[in-house]
């Protein structure tokens, strides 16, 4: 009877333990069933990859085991529970619709994830969601008064695991045992776990970017003095320099490759018909599904994203404040006009002030092209009207041009309506669930094909020698693509084609193409040997110790002393011009309370300041903005183009009421 009242003390005082291994054990395993999709993966992992399966227990124990140091043990043991599961949960579903995973860097895109919520989820859904999680806090919250004892030996016991953890996880980072998959990081939160890789992002944003320089430096720049093998670049015939235009097309793809869909006509007809007969290719890019700046970054700068950290937002981190050496600055220095299009939001991503570090003269986002753009989505937006500016651009610039235009049209979320009076008609073996959003995908590339036809026609017609560069920034995330049985060709790479209105001589690519090498190859072909970025692709790219002297360059440039920029085209943050000059104010007339401001250039973004204070504006034409004016005493017009979140962006244009007099 003695025993069994002292079992029974035991167990009332001691219960925690057993509940703190049997809930992270348990824990661990749900959230790798969550990431893992299925209980045979799961334990097809634990069998196949135990040692990681312990390191990620390990984890999920330690962040446990602050339960023992505290009285309020089962309200700890539900917030640290809802903790994980709500990562876990969030990780699943950034991963299905973004392509790639939840990471630490995902704390500095909240605003972007706000414009883009709305896209997938209806408002009733975030409601329940938000409502769900209020109600669970609050469950949460009545724990708090449910106490136990705190023992001495649990302060020890917390340490030891504390301290074994730490120790377990620097020894697993200093011999690499499970260093991250730079180039595919869903596929690197398979192999070694939910709860190691997310950890794992944070580990970068802890440490220095300091560089040390050595002997080898010097070795790599001696390197770039020297003139680079002869068959690398072409030589220009033309006596006028060529324009240069790069079409970075949103989830662009070869739909044919996609097994067991049969279509009504070819999606890009145009594009695969200039393949026969234009330099072409795949390339292989840093990001699948979403993550378009990441490919856009690499293409610009020649710089892998493996010199950020993982999941870093160049835009974001670094373009904010840090100028970068770039295509425009290579073209800025020979003279030419750089401009960057693109038909969505200024604002998104920051690109407001990071196309100015990258060196353009000119960006033109979706508020300075004229007209009613209704509200933004980003997968509604019309890309006859990029390709409308980009001609524009040519037109009117007295310089040689180098243009970079963003599309965004094919932007998921695509459609799961029946669209039977869809212009091409998906059939074949598919399933309905992936039939459905192909066939919406598809006619909406099969109308960016048209604007690629477009432009093809215009540089043909143009007297100007022109190079147009199309490529792909990621594949779509369509369950018809990441599924391996309809789709077997790896997600990380992409097509891409080169097409020149003029005769250009051959230049081979590099081998196996990165994203990051493709503005390099661009440079050859037209005979330019400038750009720190450009000369090491060049001189190292078939060379065992490439990886090694990108790292050390890309590193020098982005966070060290600039040392091999050589002192020439050193980058700087450009005075960039938003629009193409089509903004003006012309007159003004007021009937009654009504003011009426005819001009150009207006969009429906477009806002009316009188003497600085904004207005509710109207937009009725890109010639006519109204506005209601009780007070005829202001002494300034002013127009500002506003972006998302409501942000004024862009210089505007500002008039006083005597010069309009």
């Amino acid at each position: 009877m003695l025993n069994q009242k002292r079992t029974k003390r035991l167990l009332r005082s001691n219960w925690y333990y057993g509940v703190w291994i049997l809930v992270s054990f348990v824990l661990t395993f749900m959230m790798q069933w969550v990431q893992l999709g299925s209980l045979p993966n799961v334990l097809q992992f634990i069998h196949e990859s135990t040692f990681y399966f312990v390191v990620n227990f390990g984890i999920v124990l330690a962040s446990m085991s602050l339960v023992l140091l505290v009285k309020q043990k089962v309200f700890m043991f539900s917030l640290i529970t809802f903790v994980w599961s709500f990562l876990s949960l969030a990780n699943a579903i950034v991963s299905h619709f973004r392509g790639t995973p939840l990471m630490f860097s995902d704390v500095f895109l909240i605003k972007e994830a706000v414009k883009l919520v709305d896209l997938y989820f209806t408002p009733a859904t975030m409601i329940t969601f938000v409502g769900l999680i209020v109600i669970l806090m609050i469950v949460i919250g009545f724990l708090w008064k449910i106490k136990s004892s705190v023992k001495k030996i649990d302060y020890v016991l917390c340490g030891v695991i504390l301290s074994c953890t730490t120790l377990g996880l620097y020894t697993v980072e200093r011999n690499d045992w499970m260093a991250p998959i730079k180039s595919n990081y869903m596929k690197s939160y398979q192999t070694y776990g939910f709860s190691y890789s997310i950890l794992n992002s944070i580990y970068p944003y802890l440490g220095s970017n300091q560089l040390v320089y050595d002997e080898n430096m010097d070795e790599i720049m001696n390197a770039m003095s020297l003139p680079v093998a002869a068959q690398m670049r072409s030589t220009i015939d033309s006596e006028s320099p060529y324009n240069l235009i790069v079409v970075q097309l949103e989830s662009f793809m070869d739909p044919l490759l996609i097994q067991g869909a049969e279509y009504s006509e070819d999606p890009i007809a145009t594009f695969r018909a200039l393949t026969e007969y234009s330099p072409n290719g795949y390339i292989t890019v840093p990001t699948f599904g979403a993550g378009t700046v990441m490919t856009e970054f690499e293409v610009l700068t020649s710089i892998s994203m493996s010199a950020l950290k993982p999941g870093e937002i160049p835009y974001d981190q670094l373009l904010c404040t840090t100028p970068v050496q770039s295509l425009a600055t290579i073209f800025n220095a020979k003279g030419y006009q750089t401009t960057f299009l693109h038909n969505y939001e200024g604002n998104f991503y920051n690109r407001h002030l990071a196309i100015g570090n990258l060196g353009f003269d000119v960006y033109v986002p979706l508020e300075y092209m004229a007209g009613d753009h209704g509200v933004h989505q980003i997968d509604k937006t019309d890309d006859g009207l990029l390709f409308n500016y980009v001609i524009q651009a040519l037109e009117q610039s007295e310089e040689p041009d180098f243009i970079y235009a963003v599309t965004a049209g094919t932007h998921q979320p695509y459609s799961t309506t029946d669209g039977t009076d869809s212009e091409i008609i998906v059939s074949g073996d598919l399933s309905k669930e992936y039939r459905l959003p192909l066939q919406d995908y598809v006619n909406r590339m099969h109308s960016l094909d048209e604007q690629i036809k477009r432009l093809v026609e215009y540089v043909n017609n143009s007297d100007e020698p022109t190079l147009l560069v199309f490529f792909s920034d990621h594949l779509p995330n369509l369950s018809a693509v990441t599924d391996e049985s309809t789709y077997d060709v790896d997600l990380y790479q992409t097509p891409y084609l080169i097409y020149s209105n003029a005769p250009l001589n051959p230049v081979l690519p590099y081998e196996n193409m990165t994203s990051y090498q493709l503005g390099a190859y661009a440079l050859n072909l037209l005979g330019i040997d400038s750009g720190a970025m450009h000369k090491i692709h060049d001189i190292y790219a078939d060379s065992d110790d490439y990886q090694s002297i990108l790292d050390t360059v890309q590193k020098d440039l982005l966070y060290g002393e600039g040392r091999f920029y050589e002192s020439q085209l050193l980058p700087s943050s450009s005075n960039l011009f938003f629009g193409l000059g089509e903004l003006s104010i012309e007159s003004v007339e007021q009937t009654g309370n009504v003011l009426s401001i005819h001009g150009n250039g207006f969009s429906s973004e477009s806002r009316v300041y009188l003497d600085g204070e904004a207005l509710s504006t109207t937009f009725v034409s890109p010639q006519l903005l109204q506005v209601v004016a009780p007070s005829q005493t202001y002494q300034t017009i002013e127009i500002k183009q506003h972006s998302g979140v409501n942000q004024a962006i862009g210089q505007g244009i500002q008039i006083t009421i005597s010069e309009l007099n």
